[in-house]
């Protein structure tokens, strides 16, 4: 069964108010996903990710804490909560770093991986580099995933399809 991936569908960056809401296209990614799970549940194994950081972490200096644990921040956002069959804590860009995530996918011997969610030039980059690196076939599909940065977004979608070679669907 192939698996879609959901990176960092929570409050922070879909909530207003938040450090790393993502506005409006943050509000048009919830709907179309809702549409996208609601179509291939039982379909495909879906798994999320949420990141949880702790306030001593200094990985993140160069950025705002966010998702701090404890935090609602780290809370899938309330209308995707259902969907995913595994949630997967991650700590980096990287949802492999110190996670059982290869663990939970080679359970249901996927062999494609989908990916959605947040910070294209990140989150998706990132993980997706550690899939190709593990040998799986990538996917992104970009009507699903979005940056808080236009530029960023492009620039991760570019080296995603251009370098990677992963699937820009």
């Amino acid at each position: 069964m192939d698996i879609v991936l959901g990176l960092s569908l929570q409050k922070s960056y879909f909530s207003c108010g938040r450090l790393q809401y993502i506005g409006e296209e943050g509000e048009v990614l919830l709907i179309r996903l809702k549409e996208y799970f609601e179509q291939i549940k039982g379909k495909y194994g879906i798994y999320f990710t949420r990141e949880i950081h702790q306030i001593n972490n200094t990985f993140f200096r160069e950025v705002p804490s966010h998702s701090l644990a404890g935090t609602q921040d780290i809370e899938i956002v309330d209308s995707l909560k259902k969907y995913p069959m595994c949630m997967i804590n991650t700590y980096r860009y990287n949802a492999f770093y110190l996670t059982e995530l290869d663990r939970e996918i080679r359970k249901l011997g996927a062999r494609r991986i989908y990916l959605v969610g947040v910070e294209t030039h990140t989150n998706i980059l990132f993980t997706a580099e550690e899939l190709r690196n593990r040998e799986y076939e990538v996917t992104v599909l970009e009507p699903l995933v979005v940056s808080q940065d236009a530029y960023m977004h492009a620039a991760g979608i570019n080296l995603l399809s251009n370098i990677l070679s992963v699937d820009v669907e």
